[in-house]
């Protein structure tokens, strides 16, 4: 791994930070501030609610409750627009396979590469390919999405394969990297994983798409996806969180770069019982 990026060390550092949080890191930038601060809100698997300083919300990669995940999908929520990288019913809440959608035929989608603009949220989607064997069905495709908030940029990758120089370039620079990581490599290989740090070199990653126990009734399920641990484990600069959400703003990014873990909403609850793909 190029240097700056965390590494996988005998001594790791790991912090626990409990309740929603907002960092709070002298000097750690010296950029000038854009538009005051932004929260991230974990839901589960890969989906994350992105709030900008004027209190629009983007929604990213809402799953379909109790399809292959063991977990529902939180009522209620009321997004100003959805961010769907691809048409996978754990990142389309369904919508590909004609399941019953949640949200009002109004919203915003965002489901293609091209420059979008919700309120003072600027979405730029990238145009990938979903990580090999997966997606056939629709072609492999899958976009990156890149979203500018509060003068930084965060990165949801969804379900991309190896992340290639000309898709890094197009990324920019990235302070939040969204990257699927699991234990048993379900979607990137671990020498993958460690080269899109590399090239990306973002201040904060925050691994998404792995299994969470709590959430499933069986050791086994989902199949082929693997817990988060494995991979934390001997890293350096991890950050725990005990709480779904955080808040930043380009003052109080780390200072170096940090592996930040979310714990899932308290709003999703284990399924009663579960459909199969």
């Amino acid at each position: 791994m190029a240097a700056g990026a965390p590494a996988a060390t005998g001594g790791a550092t790991e912090r626990e930070t409990r309740g929603p949080t907002e960092l709070e890191i002298p000097d750690a930038t010296t950029h000038e501030t854009q538009g005051g601060t932004a929260s991230i809100e974990y839901i589960a698997h890969a989906a994350f609610i992105i709030r900008s300083p004027g209190g629009a919300e983007l929604l990213i990669d809402p799953y379909a409750g109790a399809v292959w995940l063991g977990y529902d999908f939180p009522p209620d929520l009321t997004p100003d627009a959805i961010v769907i990288t691809h048409p996978h019913y754990d990142h389309d809440g369904g919508r590909f396979r004609g399941q019953q959608t949640w949200w009002d035929e109004d919203v915003t989608i965002i489901d293609a590469p091209g420059r979008h603009e919700v309120a003072d949220i600027t979405v730029l989607g990238i145009e990938g390919k979903h990580a090999d064997p997966y997606g056939m069905e629709f072609g492999q495709r899958n976009t990156i999405m890149i979203v500018d908030v509060a003068g930084m940029r965060l990165a949801h990758i969804g379900d991309n394969g190896p992340l290639t120089t000309e898709i890094v370039r197009e990324m920019g620079q990235v302070d939040v990297l969204m990257l699927p990581i699991d234990g048993d490599e379900h979607i990137l290989s671990n020498e993958a994983v460690e080269a899109a740090i590399a090239a990306v070199r973002p201040r904060i990653l925050v691994p998404m798409h792995y299994r969470i126990p709590e959430l499933e009734s069986s050791p086994d399920s989902p199949s082929d996806l693997g817990e988060i641990e494995p991979w934390l484990e001997g890293r350096d600069n991890v950050m725990r969180l005990d709480t779904n959400q955080i808040v930043l703003s380009r003052e109080t990014l780390p200072p170096e770069p940090t592996i930040m873990t979310f714990r899932h909403s308290p709003a999703v609850q284990p399924a009663r019982a579960r459909q199969h793909p």
